[in-house]
C-alpha cells in the first residue's frame, strides 16, 4: 500500500503534463491501442497542455507592467492571495490526500461499469478539488474536538463522494460542453467549473434573458469581424486592449508594445494548443466509446472526463478575459469586505470568460456580465474564507504563525463555502 501510494506522489509531484500522458498512455491500451499509437495520443495532450500553460504565462508576463502598476495601490489589504496553486498544494499535504486517489478511481470504474455515470475521469490532478472539501470537512470536526480517526474517516467518505459528483455533473454538463466546445466524446470533471463558475453563468444569462432590451444584445466575435473587417479579429482587438491597458497604466511606448504584442499572440496561440491537444484525446475518446460499447452495449456511452483547460481556446472567452483585468482591479477596491488583493486572479480570468461563454453561447455582452458575476462571487468568498485558509494551511504545516492571513482560489467553490459557513457557525474556524 505504501509502495502505492508512493507511486501516486511521485507522479503527483511530476505535474498534469506528465502525468496526463502516463495515464492517457495506459487508458489507451487499456481501449485496446497499440503502445506507441497510444504513446503518442499521451504525448500530444501532454505538449497541448505545455502549450496552455506557456500560453498562460505569456498572458501574465505581459500584461506584467499592469500588474506592477496596480500592487503599488494595494497597501490597505491584509490578505495574501496564494492562488489555486497554494490551495493545491495545501491540499496535497493533508494526511490522507492519496487515499482518496485510488478510491475515487476505483469508485469511478465501477459506476461506469453498473452504469451510474458516463464519465471516465482521467484529470487526476483536479483530484485535489474533491480532496480540498475532504480536507475542510476533517479539520471542521478535528477542530470541534472530534477523534483524528473519526474525523479522516470522514474526510475520505467526503473527498470520495466528491469525486463522484464530478463524474455525475460531467454526465450533466456534457451535452452543452461537447456543442459549444467542439470537443466529442469528452466532458469537464474540474469541480470550479461544474458547480460554481457554470451555475453562476447560467443564472447570469437567465436573468438577461428577462430583460427587455438586454435580452436583444446579440454580440459575438464573427459580429465583430464582420462589422469591423480586419479591426475585428481577435488578435488586433487584443493588441488594442492591450494598448488602451498601457495608457491607464501610463507605460512608456515600448512596455506598451511588448504588452500589446503580448497579448495578441496569447489570443491567437491559445486555440492552436487547445487542437494540439485534441489531436492527442480524440482517438482516446473514440477508443474509449467504443470499448464501452462492445462490453456494456450498443447505446452506452462514456465520456473522458477532462480539465477545464480544454475550453480556453474559445475566442469569446478570451476576448472578454482581457477586458476583465481593469473591470476585476476595480471591483477589488469597490466591493465591500474584499481583503487581499487580486493580482492572482489575473491570470485566472482566462479560464473564468471561457466558463461564462458556454452559457452566453459566445455572446460576448453576456459572457462580459457573466465573467463580472464570477469574479465579484470570487472576490467576496476568498474573502470570507481567508480565515478558514490560514487556518488550514497552518495546522497542515504549508505556513509558519507568523500572523499573516492567506487565501486562495478553489477555497471559493460552493461546496467549500458552504462548508466554511457551518464551520463559522458551529466555531470550528
Amino acid at each position: 500500500m505504501n509502495f502505492f501510494l508512493e507511486s501516486v506522489q511521485l507522479i503527483m509531484n511530476l505535474g498534469g503534463s506528465v502525468m496526463l500522458p502516463i495515464m492517457i498512455t495506459i487508458l489507451g491500451l487499456i481501449f485496446g491501442i497499440k503502445f506507441f499509437e497510444s504513446l503518442r495520443n499521451g504525448l500530444m495532450i501532454g505538449i497541448g497542455f505545455i502549450g496552455i500553460n506557456t500560453v498562460v504565462s505569456l498572458l501574465v508576463t505581459s500584461f506584467a507592467p499592469v500588474t506592477e502598476y496596480y500592487s503599488k495601490m494595494s497597501s490597505g489589504f491584509t490578505v495574501i492571495d496564494v492562488g489555486w496553486e497554494g490551495i493545491a498544494a495545501l491540499t496535497w499535504s493533508t494526511s490522507f490526500a492519496l487515499i482518496i486517489v485510488p478510491l475515487g478511481m476505483l469508485l469511478n470504474y465501477l459506476l461506469v461499469k453498473i452504469r451510474f455515470t458516463k464519465t471516465l475521469n482521467v484529470d487526476i490532478w483536479n483530484y485535489y478539488h474533491p480532496i480540498l472539501t475532504g480536507t475542510i470537512s476533517y479539520y471542521l470536526l478535528k477542530n470541534l474536538g472530534v477523534a483524528s480517526m473519526t474525523a479522516s474517516i470522514v474526510g475520505v467518505v467526503v473527498g470520495v463522494a466528491f469525486t463522484v459528483v464530478a463524474c455525475k455533473s460531467g454526465d450533466f454538463f456534457a451535452k452543452r460542453w461537447q456543442d459549444y466546445y467542439g470537443l466529442p466524446g469528452t466532458t469537464c470533471t474540474t469541480l470550479d467549473q461544474t458547480l460554481t463558475f457554470w451555475p453562476i453563468s447560467f443564472i447570469v444569462c437567465k436573468i438577461i434573458d428577462l430583460i427587455p432590451g438586454l435580452n436583444k444584445i446579440q454580440i459575438d466575435i464573427n459580429w465583430v469581424s464582420e462589422k469591423f473587417g480586419s479591426l475585428g479579429e481577435p488578435s488586433v482587438l487584443a493588441f488594442i486592449v492591450g494598448l488602451g491597458l498601457s495608457i491607464l497604466t501610463k507605460q512608456d511606448l515600448g512596455s506598451a508594445l511588448t504588452m500589446s504584442v503580448g497579448l495578441a499572440a496569447a489570443v491567437v496561440l491559445m486555440p492552436k494548443m487547445v487542437s494540439m491537444l485534441m489531436e492527442g484525446l480524440v482517438p482516446i475518446a473514440n477508443a474509449a466509446r467504443v470499448s464501452m460499447q462492445k462490453r456494456l452495449g450498443s447505446e452506452y456511452e462514456v465520456y473522458i472526463g477532462m480539465d477545464e483547460a480544454l475550453g480556453l481556446g474559445d475566442e469569446c472567452g478570451l476576448a472578454v478575459a482581457l477586458i476583465m483585468i481593469p473591470i476585476t482591479i476595480a471591483l477589488g477596491f469597490i466591493i465591500p469586505g474584499v481583503n487581499f488583493f487580486p493580482v492572482a486572479m489575473l491570470g485566472a480570468l482566462v479560464y473564468l470568460g471561457s466558463a461564462a461563454a458556454m452559457y452566453a453561447n459566445g455572446n460576448i455582452f453576456k459572457t462580459l456580465m457573466g465573467t463580472i458575476a464570477i469574479v465579484a462571487f470570487m472576490l467576496v468568498t476568498k474573502s470570507y474564507m481567508a480565515d478558514i485558509a490560514t487556518n488550514l494551511a497552518l495546522q497542515v504545516g504549508t505556513l509558519e504563525n507568523t500572523g499573516q492571513m492567506i487565501t486562495g482560489s478553489s477555497l471559493n467553490e460552493i461546496q467549500c463555502v458552504l462548508l466554511g459557513v457551518v464551520g463559522k457557525f458551529l466555531g470550528a474556524f
